[in-house]
């Protein structure tokens, strides 16, 4: 269907770009050249090496099919396309930041338009938030088919295949019924990701700072501004040393009126020094190893004793863990908003997506580990962790306030009460 799409395009006016971008330019080629060239053998001419082909048009001259991977995208900056055709969205990394970036540019002095293909994949659902843009954006229309659609496939296979995945009725429903499948173990609800930065919250008037600092100093460092559970600006800093960090957060401290305590440094690394410099007495040091804060009543201990503020527990592993819960509670309610764009936000989405509950089965609760995230994404998952850390005050607040001297002591020993590292 959309090799007849494409050559109609190229066969129909001249001078225009037609791309087919596949996840590899491999992919590409085994999905489509022979098809192509099926289709066009006594017209176009075929360039193997560069898998261009170059088709003459009904008003004279010439248009160009080019086949290319996802992998490729940056060669397309400053280009311009009649046509594009992604195929396989579900399988490209960071689809929406090179959609955005790159491939929607090329169609500005054209007019020209885009398809998106592909069988649903719950691990990485582009095509399922595509489909939630159509919703509200009249330039999108979105079909669905299923294998059971298509003409050209055997029904004797159709059947027998059926059979064979009876065991396994989710992978039926998504390759063959091309349905969306949820991620069984994800804490985080896709589609409750995707409207953090279009939710409405009754915000409250307590402001908040989250850092997130670059490991060695020389990578990105990330301030986060909260008003209530509302993130309401982002500030990035390349090559901040101590000193430089030390100095912004005392600057927006005072600009924006954020007392010490509602502040939160990332205390590993370069952040340790910061979070315990003198000059930012207060502002508390997050360690993702740091005991789980207790506050819950441990109902062991109840009914037949009688206390005044009956004793707390924790269930969780840890302390990040702690907090990825919490925010993946927020999330799924739709408590929490954000104001950032572009590619922080994609990435926000993406690292939060891939958080799963990976408890052990001995009694504590634990969210997948950061370096576990680092590995499926290719890079370290920073972006969100300003969100686990806004999650620190949050559990602080479930401290009653009979108990609320025990704050200061849990900023001022979470070292000595810290579990092995996780």
């Amino acid at each position: 269907m959309e090799v007849e799409d494409m050559s109609f395009a190229a066969v129909s006016g001249k001078d225009r770009n037609i791309f087919y971008i596949a996840p590899t330019q491999i992919q590409a080629r085994d999905i489509v050249w022979e098809t192509f060239k099926r289709k066009l053998f006594k017209i176009a001419d075929f360039n193997e090496q560069r898998l261009e082909i170059k088709v003459p048009t009904q008003e004279g001259g010439y248009s160009i099919i080019k086949l290319s991977g996802w992998e490729n995208r940056e060669n397309f900056r400053g280009k311009s396309a009649y046509k594009l055709v992604f195929d396989e969205v579900d399988t490209m990394v960071e689809f929406f930041l090179g959609w955005q970036d790159i491939f929607r540019p090329t169609l500005l002095d054209t007019g020209g338009e885009a398809t998106f293909i592909g069988t649903p994949k719950k691990e990485n659902p582009n095509l399922r938030r595509l489909e939630k843009a159509a919703l509200t954006d009249t330039t999108f229309a979105t079909f669905h088919f299923t294998s059971l659609d298509n003409p050209y496939l055997s029904q004797v296979e159709l059947e027998s295949i059926k059979n064979e995945y009876k065991d396994n009725p989710e992978s039926y429903r998504q390759e063959i019924l091309a349905e969306h499948i949820d991620n069984s173990g994800a804490l985080f609800k896709y589609e409750a990701l995707v409207d953090i930065f279009s939710n409405t919250i009754v915000k409250k008037p307590e402001k908040y700072l989250t850092v997130d600092i670059a490991d060695d100093g020389t990578d990105k460092t990330k301030f986060s501004f909260w008003e209530g559970l509302e993130e309401y600006r982002r500030e990035e800093f390349e090559r901040l040393n101590t000193e430089g960090i030390i100095q912004k957060i005392r600057e927006y401290a005072q600009t924006e009126r954020i007392p010490y305590s509602q502040i939160a440094v990332d205390a590993i690394g370069v952040g340790a020094g910061v979070a315990s410099n003198s000059l930012l007495d207060g502002i508390i040091g997050f360690k993702s190893s740091y005991a789980a804060i207790k506050t819950d009543t441990n109902i062991v201990l109840l009914p037949y004793a009688t206390f005044i503020d009956p004793p707390k527990t924790s269930d969780y592993k840890n302390l990040r863990s702690q907090c990825v819960f919490t925010l993946a509670d927020k999330v799924n309610n739709h408590q929490i908003a954000s104001k950032v764009t572009g590619k922080q936000k994609e990435e926000i989405i993406e690292e939060l997506s891939n958080y799963q509950d990976a408890s052990a089965g001995e009694g504590k609760r634990m969210a997948t580990m950061k370096e576990k995230v680092k590995e499926i994404i290719g890079r370290s998952p920073d972006s969100s962790d300003c969100f686990i850390m806004r999650m620190y005050f949050e559990v602080m607040a479930k401290v009653s306030p009979v108990q609320s001297d025990i704050k200061p002591r849990i900023w001022q020993h979470q070292e000595q009460r810290k579990n092995v590292a996780i």
